[in-house]
């Protein structure tokens, strides 16, 4: 199944090379372990998704659309849920975005990116 990347409404789902996500567990100050007996005390406030997203080829159009849309402090983003199996919009942000390898079309001096990736963490 192709995996599924909508970003402020444009989908980049055919651009996906991976798409890995991962629940990211928020806890109270003062969760922790005891120094004495080692066990583990935890209050958790909130879970979030973290999506590690891979990007095949991008062309300039796409890559300046992409980044119009993550550049934003928060934007909207649908993936499928693991652990819902159903599609899931919610709020997410992105602080570093590699560009990849900027490479030129030979034959047309367009250019064009390899190796793009970034983090959706969920707001």
């Amino acid at each position: 199944m192709q995996p599924v990347l909508i970003i402020n409404n444009h989908d980049y789902a055919a651009l996906v090379e991976a798409l890995n996500l991962s629940r990211n567990d928020l806890d109270a100050e003062g969760s922790g372990r005891d120094v004495q007996t080692g066990e583990m005390f935890r209050t958790r406030v909130a879970t979030k998704l973290k999506a590690t997203v891979k990007l095949l080829r991008l062309q300039q159009a796409t890559m300046q659309q992409l980044l119009s849309d993550i550049s934003q402090p928060f934007y909207n983003a649908t993936v499928v849920d693991p652990a819902t199996g159903a599609q899931t919009t919610r709020s997410f942000y992105t602080s570093t975005v590699p560009f990849g390898a900027q490479r030129y079309n030979k034959s047309t001096g367009a250019p064009y990116y390899d190796g793009v990736s970034f983090e959706m963490v969920e707001k």
